[in-house]
């Protein structure tokens, strides 16, 4: 009987248990535990409506700078340098002396001219002689003409010889003279390592001498930029250059310039656009060009680095913040959504603001479309947005 009971017991134990299982299944469904047939919370996504602006965009280009003027000296003769007469880096004048070359062999060569033309000149006046002393005998019939001819020619010739020889006594003190090498212009200089006792051919480059006075910013437009910048300004090619329909020149025209320095320092100075370039490249797609930067304190020296700071305004973009954006290899792709809620991808052409948190959106969007900008990493075309 005993045995009964205590089976009866278990019994409904199993049965308790089995009932607190399912009520609390049941409470867990009604408070919204786990459910497989529960619905999945949707994603809300942030979207922006696009409207045109008007947009300054710096755009940064690298540049090599210049003098306004600069000069390879070479050496006009061959010889060994005997002295070396600046510091590499410091100003010279036009008409300084830098170098000096080994004269001994050309003052020899000069003398040896002199030489020369002394002795022509002796033989000039001595055919000179003989021939107005024959012109006198032939006058009383003493002489032929074929004599008067003989030493008239041989005159002549003895002349001949006088200008040559004073020709060559000219280039061998020219010669001499190039032995002092000085300054074409006024400029910094800059040495290419010669020194005293080495020997200077005539292919070898001296030195370099940059006129800093203005200093020209190389840089090279792409054949695109180019485009852009001559349909923005209404630039048109004349025979005198870009001009636009008011007649001003390109450099009138265009926006100054600014200059960043490597060190990350902005000149202080502004410049202006003083050369485009007729023909682009075919290799590289671009156009060399010129902005020219004064440079009253010589701060700046030719053959330094630095970056171009051409402001463009930038009229009919979209701003759009770069969490909108797809990168698709070199193309970046916004999400449209459309008027049954769901997104459409759309290639655009777009450049990044200067503070890079957003980008300038130049084709591909219209006014009004309403763009997703967060959350783009999870959509697909056709997917729902609201």
């Amino acid at each position: 009987m005993r045995r009964n009971t205590k089976n009866i017991m278990n019994n409904m134990g199993v049965k308790v248990r089995l009932l607190s299982a399912m009520t609390l299944a049941v409470m867990l469904t009604a408070c919204g535990g786990s459910s497989d047939n529960s619905e999945k919370a949707q994603v809300k996504y942030e979207t922006q409506v696009m409207r045109p602006e008007a947009r300054v965009y710096n755009l940064y280009i690298p540049a090599s700078l210049h003098g306004v003027t600069e000069v390879e000296v070479h050496p006009r003769v061959s010889g060994i340098i005997r002295e070396v007469n600046f510091k590499d880096g410091i100003k010279v004048t036009k008409g300084q002396t830098l170098f000096v070359i080994d004269q001994t062999e050309h003052r020899l060569k000069v003398q040896n001219a002199q030489a020369n033309l002394s002795a022509a000149k002796a033989q000039m006046e001595t055919t000179r002689l003989r021939y107005e002393t024959n012109r006198k005998l032939a006058e009383k019939n003493v002489v032929s003409e074929y004599v008067i001819s003989t030493s008239r020619n041989a005159y002549h010739v003895a002349q001949a010889s006088v200008q040559q020889a004073e020709a060559q006594l000219a280039m061998e003190q020219t010669n001499l003279g190039y032995c002092t090498v000085t300054s074409p212009i006024n400029g910094i200089i800059k040495e290419n390592g010669f020194k005293i006792g080495e020997v200077a051919e005539l292919t070898d480059l001296l030195c370099t001498i940059s006129d800093n006075t203005e200093i020209q910013a190389w840089f090279s437009y792409t054949e695109s930029q180019l485009l852009d910048l001559l349909d923005r300004y209404d630039l048109k090619p004349s025979s005198e250059g870009l001009k636009d329909i008011d007649g001003k020149t390109a450099g009138a025209r265009l926006p100054h310039l600014k200059l960043q320095l490597k060190n990350g320092q902005e000149y202080g100075y502004e410049g202006v656009v003083t050369e485009i370039g007729g023909i682009v490249d075919s290799k590289t797609g671009t156009v060399l060009c010129k902005a020219t930067f004064p440079n009253p304190n010589d701060e700046l020296r030719s053959g330094l680095s630095a970056t171009l700071v051409f402001p463009t305004t930038m009229h009919g973009v979209f701003r759009v913040p770069k969490t909108a954006a797809v990168h698709l290899q070199n193309q970046l792709l916004f999400y449209r959504v459309r008027r049954d809620s769901t997104v459409e991808g759309v290639i655009c052409e777009a450049i990044p603001s200067n503070s890079g948190k957003n980008y300038y959106v130049k084709s591909g969007l219209r006014s009004g479309d309403e763009v997703v900008i967060k959350g783009v990493q999870n959509l697909s075309n056709g997917m729902k947005v609201k």
